[in-house]
């Protein structure tokens, strides 16, 4: 007999929700790097830079709640039953997804935060640090998007 799983009947919307969400995140958490990589250049798109990482840090929360309510219907199903018994890398990968993505969130949330309170301009030290937290966020976001393409293919072919 299947145990209750809580969201099991909205699983799949909120699969491709996740989805779509994660699209908007990757192209915003892109952008910004770009606009924060031209702040290491003396290129200040002040504006641009605030936009962005509004962009991200909404994106990346909705994202990561929508993976949250999707994840118990996911572990029985799919973890549970086919990837833990036949496809372990990608179990494991999964797991080493989910940590970067949590490690993701304070870097998305400081550089929300200091993308309000500086100058970049006149606070170089703190451009420098901003920009390697956007950038951080990006490959974070990236290697996540890339790993769960690659685990949602081992379960798929």
């Amino acid at each position: 007999m299947q145990p209750e799983i809580v969201f099991d009947g909205a699983a799949r919307l909120l699969v491709v929700l996740h989805a779509m969400a994660a699209i908007v995140l990757v192209g915003a958490s892109t952008h910004h790097a770009l606009i924060a990589f031209g702040y290491l250049r003396g290129r200040y798109k002040v504006r641009l830079g605030r936009i962005y990482a509004a962009t991200v840090a909404v994106a990346y929360g909705i994202t990561f709640v929508l993976g949250l309510l999707a994840y118990p219907s996911f572990r029985y199903h799919v973890r549970g039953l086919y990837l833990d018994r036949h496809e372990v890398w990608a179990s494991n990968l999964f797991d080493t997804k989910e940590n970067f993505a949590a490690l993701g969130l304070p870097l998305v949330i400081a550089a929300f935060v200091m993308s309000r309170a500086m100058q970049p301009k006149e606070d170089r030290g703190l451009a420098r640090a901003y920009a390697a937290f956007v950038i951080l966020a990006a490959v974070i976001v990236w290697f996540d998007v890339i790993s769960g393409l690659a685990i949602t293919m081992a379960r798929g072919v």
